[in-house]
């Protein structure tokens, strides 16, 4: 079936599951209740499973009441199966429930982080969640801890509408997402602004999520406005936890996990794979027996197909040998502690990381360890001092400490190897037990065991100290925040050689030629990572006031940001940014946002910019007219914003300066000269020109629009959604001038010419009800965003279909295949193709002349498929509770992406006749007898026709997946208060653990076109939850 069929049936059948459960809930609503008094009883937590004594439970329009215990329970008489539970508590959204048939409730209230007065985190401040008139979305920390994920950038995949996330790689340590925010509308670095309590950070990627209080993703120009220069990729606010008043809290979480990849490529074994080849090297005019020493005879082939004799006809598996598919373990624990005073308010958390490696044999070596590891501790200090009436001092002290391990090349590169070695090659070892190689080809082996290691350490310390200076004695709602923040890293790689002896064995003669060679384990470099210091000052005014109402909200901020990196030019950021905000009766919003701040990426006079926004919002519900249609539609908001940001993340620093150079011809002492001559070439100091400066340079500039709608249907929020449809203008894209004629003799200067527009929707919904006892969840969000270039400087006279405008940022190119070539004489009256590499025979891809001249040369790519940020994200999780169990299973998509098989990871013998697997796929070649194969024509030359970018070998990287599975089961109070614990919580989760795709053997969102990614992981988790 089409995966981009597919996820539309998905989607389909998520909302008619929600119509379904809709209907289901309303008819059961309307079945005819028994009016009798009976007696009911209860269970009231919060959202993290601990019980919540002194909770107000009241029968709606009467009197009749009660109040939880300190286990949470309650017991009430009520009056009619019709009469409403209102349960209330400060700090905790009301609930009210319809008794019905139940005479047992397990009730969870949400705290106010889920009300419509919840407070969201949002530039310099926070606001109600009813007064936003942004593009908003937010995370709470449970959401971010219910995934078991080593790096809490995989936490927010399929979790938040318009945040675009890909992991490139599994290896431990280096596993992190990337994100973009509502697709991508740059050539240049569109990863988003991230700050972290209000500091800007380089990553969130290594925090420990237990960590984090939530994190919220701003999307339009009204949210990140008052980010100016840096806003128009979107911004990613982390704020971490702090301590409130009461009695020490503690909270300790355990986990304990295996990994195994997600896909095990597999490949033909000796015998298939050598038939193949046979074949291929006919296609290609040769005789098979001539090639390869005599590899290809019947007599060998035959001992290959019989496999008794393992030394002479080698049948070997590298992957299955090297990599433990079992899996390999990981580990997390955390330890948190809050609390406090009126005076002081403290949280304190401790975070231990260990992530271990999946390759075989490292157990061979006895003198250091090669096998691939991470491990990590985290450290964090949240103090709130009250000095006095007026002012309250907060210091965050925050580190971590990471260590990366393993043997050289253990990266990408090395599974690049593995998919590249034949298995006939030679065995793992030879009959006398020692190493066995071929000359030009290694064994896998030594790299892992004997080859030396790697290993990478890196610190980080942040401090941030902010005093808050409460001026309500000069007048009521001002106040005067500093905020100064010293963030530090710094790092080691230390690198050890090895090696060992490897021999060559012939079994003819049983002779040995040596051919690796044993060297002595020894250091070989230290290398130093350049420290990174950011200091940073920030000053803001804030000014809040209510007036019957009216209700009226300021800011003012002062930012100044140096940045020093090893011996680089210091870099320095300033700006100024203002906020206003206007309610009025919670009903009519606004808000207007303006920033001015500058970068030293720029020539002075062009380093400041200004970046205006508005928004306006309407609280629909809020009106008189909506009180008879109340209880359907207790909340509508229709929202807009429109507003300009900037990027000034380009390729380099200091581009708009000139650039000269040498010749690349050195005399002594290294001095720059020219040559001159052919015979005994003189030469001559000097440097040229190589590009022009360009003062005129200045920041890309995005014009951003917005609209939204938020609803809330039924009571208890039965069903809600929120829908966004935006537009995006990108101009003055910073890049390299393509038009730039060659005859001037200089590199092309930096120009201000680039133009994207970027578009697109995104929505997300939630339904919760019960059926019976069990109450159950539906919650999912899809998102689309497209670009189009509109100007990338392409040199006058390129035919339309060859420029980069009109197009994808990304989008491949290559030649557009119309099938295969069924006989001679469809090649004979085709346009010629042995440009590309020949021979051409039956079964070879068949090209679009793109531009009709009878020839297939670069004149004729053309823009096929997507690129490889997929366009559209989508993911849905349904749940259930019950009593103490809670079961939950998220699925998340992607689609409209590409990705190009080619090399190892794709073509047939790797591309050529130096090394290469061949898979199944490769079996269904084309013949006469198999006109409608699934591959083309099988050749051994690397520089083949069919082995050019293409159509065919570009596959559709959309992909289902079955992302998180969450089974938590909350002990009873009686079982956790004798052990003297509030909370006790067990778990078995996991994520990654069933993909469906078009695509063999790799994991879609991770394969490159080589093959050369550590693959992405499964993991498969045992975790538990104590609070005392």
């Amino acid at each position: 079936m089409n995966t981009e069929t597919l996820h539309f049936k998905f989607l389909k059948v998520f909302c008619c599951v929600l119509l379904l459960q809709l209907g289901w809930s309303h008819a059961l609503g309307a079945v005819t209740e028994a009016n009798q008094t009976r007696q009911i009883q209860g269970v009231i937590t919060d959202s993290q499973g601990e019980t919540l004594p002194g909770v107000n439970v009241l029968v709606k329009g009467t009197s009749i009441g009660a109040i939880s215990d300190i286990d949470g329970k309650f017991t009430l008489q009520v009056p009619s199966p019709k009469s409403v539970l209102i349960i209330s508590y400060i700090g905790y959204e009301t609930y009210e429930v319809i008794v019905g048939n139940k005479t047992s409730f397990n009730i969870v209230l949400e705290d106010q982080m889920n009300a419509l007065d919840e407070v969201v985190v949002v530039a310099y401040g926070s606001q109600k969640k009813q007064t936003v008139t942004g593009a908003v979305s937010m995370m709470k920390s449970s959401e971010l801890v219910a995934a078991p994920v080593a790096n809490v950038t995989n936490a927010l995949v399929g979790k938040l509408p318009g945040v675009v996330t890909q992991q490139p790689g599994g290896r431990p340590g280096e596993d992190a997402a990337t994100i973009l925010i509502r697709g991508k509308s740059t050539f240049n670095d569109a990863s988003p602004l991230i700050i972290i309590d209000g500091v800007e950070q380089e990553s969130f990627s290594q925090l420990d999520a237990n960590e984090i209080e939530s994190l919220s993703v701003l999307k339009d120009a009204s949210s990140t406005a008052v980010y100016g220069i840096r806003g128009a990729n979107g911004v990613i606010l982390i704020t971490t936890k702090r301590g409130k008043e009461g009695k020490p809290k503690i909270s300790v979480t355990a986990n304990w996990g295996l990994q195994r990849p997600t896909q095990i490529p597999e490949f033909l074994g000796s015998y298939e794979h050598l038939v193949l080849r046979k074949k291929a090297w006919e296609n290609d005019g040769k005789d098979p027996l001539q090639q390869d020493n005599g590899l290809l005879t019947d007599e060998s082939l035959e001992g290959f197909r019989l496999g008794e004799d393992p030394y002479r006809y080698p049948d070997v598996n590298w992957y299955d040998e090297m990599v433990n598919k079992r899996g390999a373990l990981q580990q997390q624990y955390n330890i948190n502690i809050s609390g406090g005073t009126k005076a002081v308010k403290y949280f304190i958390s401790l975070g231990y990381l260990n992530q271990g490696g999946m390759f075989k044999y490292t157990d061979l070596q006895k003198d250091y360890n090669p096998q691939v590891y991470y491990r990590r501790f985290n450290f964090r200090s949240n103090i709130d001092l009250n000095i006095n009436k007026y002012q309250t001092l907060s210091a965050n002290i925050s580190g971590r400490s990471g260590e990366m391990n393993g043997f050289k090349g253990a990266s990408g590169s090395y599974f690049q190897g593995l998919i590249a070695k034949e298995p006939w090659r030679h065995p793992i070892y030879n009959p006398d037990g020692s190493i066995a190689a071929v000359q030009g080809s290694g064994n896998p082996l030594t790299s892992i065991a004997y080859s030396g290691y790697e290993n990478s350490k890196t610190n980080y310390y942040d401090i941030v100290g902010t005093l808050h200076n409460d001026l309500s004695f000069i007048t009521n709602g001002l106040s005067f925040d500093m905020s100064i923040s010293f963030n530090n890293n710094f790092g080691s790689t230390k690198k050890y050689t090895d090696g060992i002896d490897t021999y060559y064995y012939e079994p003819n003669t049983g002779r040995y030629d040596q051919l690796g060679e044993d060297s002595p384990f020894r250091f070989s470099e230290d290398k130093k990572t350049d420290p990174m210091r950011r200091t940073n000052l920030q000053l803001k005014v804030g000014y809040g006031r209510s007036f019957g109402k009216h209700n009226i909200n300021s800011i003012l901020v002062y930012n100044q940001q140096k940045t020093t990196s090893g011996s680089s030019i210091p870099s320095a950021l300033m700006g100024y940014a203002t906020r206003v905000e206007y309610g009025f009766a919670d009903k009519y919003l606004g808000e207007v946002s303006l920033g001015y701040n500058g970068s030293e990426n720029f020539a002075k006079g062009h380093r400041f910019g200004f970046f205006p926004s508005g928004s306006l919002g309407y609280v629909i519900s809020e009106e008189a007219f909506m009180e008879k249609v109340k209880k359907v539609i207790p909340y509508l908001k229709v929202r807009g914003s429109v507003g300009l940001v900037g990027n000034d993340k380009s390729k380099d620093r200091f581009l708009y300066m000139g650039e000269f150079t040498g010749q690349g011809i050195y005399a002594g002492g290294g001095t720059p000269s020219f040559g001159f001559g052919t015979t005994n070439p003189s030469t001559n100091g000097g440097i040229y020109e190589k590009r022009n400066e360009n003062k005129l340079l200045t920041w890309e500039t995005a014009l951003k629009g917005n609209i939204g709608l938020e609803a809330r249907l039924f009571s208890n929020d039965l069903l809600s959604f929120t829908v966004d449809v935006f537009k995006e203008h990108r101009k003055d894209i910073l890049l390299q001038g393509r038009s730039t004629p060659q005859i001037i003799g200089l590199s092309s200067p930096y120009l201000n010419v680039g133009e994207v527009k970027n578009w697109g929707y995104e929505f997300e919904l939630s339904h919760r009800h019960h059926i019976g006892k069990v109450d159950y969840y539906i919650r999912g969000n899809y998102s689309f965003a497209r670009n189009e270039v509109i100007n990338y400087d392409d040199p006058a006279g390129t035919p339309d279909y060859q420029k980069i405008a009109g197009f994808r940022i990304d989008q491949f190119r290559g030649y557009q295949v119309l099938g295969f070539f069924q006989n001679a004489e469809d090649i004979k009256s085709s346009p010629d193709q042995t440009t590309l590499g020949g021979p051409i025979i039956p079964g070879d891809l068949k090209y679009w002349d793109r531009n009709g001249d009878g020839s297939l040369t670069d004149a004729d790519k053309v823009a096929i498929g997507y690129s490889r940020i997929p366009e559209i994200m989508y993911s849905i999780t349904p749940g259930i509770i019950w009593k103490g169990l809670e079961i939950s299973v998220q699925f998340q998509g992607a689609a409209h992406a590409s990705v190009l098989f080619a090399g190892n990871a794709g073509y047939e013998f790797g591309g050529g006749a130096g090394g290469g697997q061949v898979s199944e796929v490769h079996k269904n070649y084309w013949t006469p007898d198999n006109p409608n194969a699934a591959y083309p024509s099988l050749h051994m030359a690397a520089k083949h026709s069919n082995k050019n970018i293409n159509s065919f070998h570009l596959k559709s990287a959309d992909y289902i997946r079955l992302k998180n599975v969450q089974i938590t089961y909350s002990f009873p109070s009686k079982i956790y208060r004798k052990l003297g614990m509030t909370g006790l919580k067990a778990y078995l989760n996991g994520s990654n653990l069933y993909t469906w795709s078009k695509i063999d053997n790799f994991d879609p969102e991770t394969v490159n076109n080589s093959g050369e990614v550590y693959p992405q992981q499964s993991v498969y988790n045992f975790g538990v939850n104590i609070n005392f």
